[in-house]
C-alpha cells in the first residue's frame, strides 16, 4: 500500500511537471529560434555587423533585389537596381523606392529574407530600412538605402561556394495592425 501512494505521488508531480515544462518550452521557443536563426543564417537571416569587410576577393556574385508588399496596401515599392554584381567582400549600397498611392497617409515597416537561404549567414548589413516603421504621406515617394557586403567566406564553405547569386527580398506590411516594437 505504501509503494502504491509512492508511485501514485510521483505520477502526479510527473502530470504536473510535464504540462508546465511544455509550457515554457513552447513560451521560449519563439526567442531561442530567432536566436538560432540569426547564430546561423538559417531561413535566409541576414547577420547585422556595423564594420564593412577588409578583405575583398576576386570572386563576383550576382545580388538581385526583390521588393513585395502586403496586400491592399496602396504602394508602389520597387528596387531601384534589379540588380548588381559585387566582389566578395565589397561594400555595397543600392536604394529602393516606395510611393504611396492612396488618400492618407500609410504607416508600414519591411521585413527581408536571403535566398538561397545558406547563403544568409553570409550576407551582412551594414545599414537597411528594415523594421524600422515609415510613414508615407498620400503622393509622398521616398527612398530607402541597404548598405552590404557578402563575407568573402562563401567562397571558402563547400556548402555555399557553388552560389552564384543571392537574392534580398524586401515585403513591406501595414502596421495598424502589428505591435512594432517587437521587430526592434
Amino acid at each position: 500500500m505504501k509503494n502504491l501512494k509512492k508511485n501514485n505521488k510521483k505520477l502526479g508531480i510527473l502530470i504536473l511537471v510535464i504540462p508546465v515544462g511544455m509550457f515554457l518550452l513552447a513560451f521560449a521557443s519563439v526567442p531561442l529560434y530567432d536566436l538560432f536563426c540569426k547564430v546561423t543564417g538559417y531561413g535566409g537571416t541576414i547577420q547585422e555587423t556595423f564594420t564593412p569587410s577588409n578583405i575583398v576577393i576576386d570572386k563576383e556574385i550576382k545580388v538581385r533585389f526583390n521588393a513585395d508588399k502586403e496586400k491592399n496596401l496602396g504602394v508602389y515599392f520597387q528596387p531601384i537596381k534589379r540588380s548588381i554584381i559585387t566582389k566578395l567582400g565589397e561594400t555595397n549600397s543600392v536604394e529602393y523606392k516606395i510611393t504611396n498611392n492612396t488618400n492618407k497617409a500609410i504607416e508600414a515597416i519591411a521585413s527581408y529574407n536571403v535566398t538561397p537561404q545558406k547563403a544568409g549567414i553570409y550576407f551582412n548589413k551594414l545599414d537597411c530600412f528594415c523594421y524600422e516603421e515609415n510613414t508615407i504621406l498620400p503622393g509622398q515617394t521616398i527612398s530607402l538605402p541597404v548598405t552590404f557586403f557578402i563575407s568573402p567566406d562563401l567562397y571558402d564553405d563547400p556548402n555555399t561556394n557553388e552560389i552564384k547569386s543571392i537574392t534580398l527580398s524586401y515585403t513591406f506590411f501595414n502596421t495598424n495592425n502589428i505591435n512594432v516594437r517587437k521587430f526592434q
